[in-house]
């Protein structure tokens, strides 16, 4: 270890690792069994969001950082968006490629299971959903987790390939096969936070390649 992390940082580590999750599981607990709402799903979102805003607080007023330090900033955004654009290319085609592996190995993905519980939700909420997925994981896995355990630690095994694994089993709901899924699109944009350092362009790629599936395509196919 280079340095030894601060106490408020190891917090926001924590936070950051475990928050979401946490949130996730207490509430699957809660209405294990309960054929969602709109109204319970928006509550969720709402308490993931709020984590992350304590979050992006812990930095300014705890480390007395700027986001900036966890790669957010207000410049560039005609470079963010072309580099989001490229991201969210290489994710689908990542995604098409693991895709149709699965196809041709006969392993069905995305079918059944958690998956049912979410037939009654309407676009909207699914819109928000795939919104906070986008925010609140990068900021969270890519932006915050990644920035400081390379600032303390500089081992890669640490702060890339670790926080990519973890990402990818809290998918577990989601079986095997989307452990899969989510670690290899972790790892993907892991790769290009750490080449480009910009969290925005994580964060509109993010949120484009979960919202084209989720919400586009079934607005597409509802309307047709």
């Amino acid at each position: 270890m280079k340095y030894k992390i601060p106490t408020i940082t190891t917090i926001g580590l924590v936070l950051a690792f475990f928050g979401g999750p946490l949130i996730l599981f207490v509430f699957h607990q809660m209405t294990e069994g309960v054929l969602l709402t709109n109204e319970l799903v928006v509550i969720r979102e709402i308490s993931l969001f709020l984590l992350t805003g304590l979050l992006l607080v812990l930095v300014v007023k705890g480390e007395k950082l700027k986001l900036g330090s966890i790669g957010l900033n207000n410049q560039h955004w005609g470079k963010s968006l072309v580099l989001a654009l490229l991201i969210m290319i290489s994710s689908i085609v990542l995604l098409a490629i693991i895709l149709g592996i699965y196809r041709l190995l006969g392993i069905t993905y995305g079918q059944g299971g958690e998956g049912n519980r979410y037939e009654n939700i309407s676009l909207p909420v699914i819109s928000i959903m795939m919104l906070r997925a986008g925010v609140v994981e990068e900021i969270c896995y890519r932006g915050f987790i990644m920035e400081r355990l390379e600032k303390y630690t500089g081992n890669r095994l640490i702060y890339l390939y670790i926080p990519t694994l973890i990402f990818g089993l809290f998918h577990y709901r989601q079986g095997i096969t989307g452990i899969v899924v989510a670690t290899a699109a972790g790892l993907l944009l892991a790769l290009f936070y750490l080449k480009k350092r910009d969290l925005k362009a994580n964060i509109i790629a993010h949120c484009l390649v979960d919202f084209l599936p989720n919400v586009l395509i079934p607005l597409i196919v509802g309307a047709s």
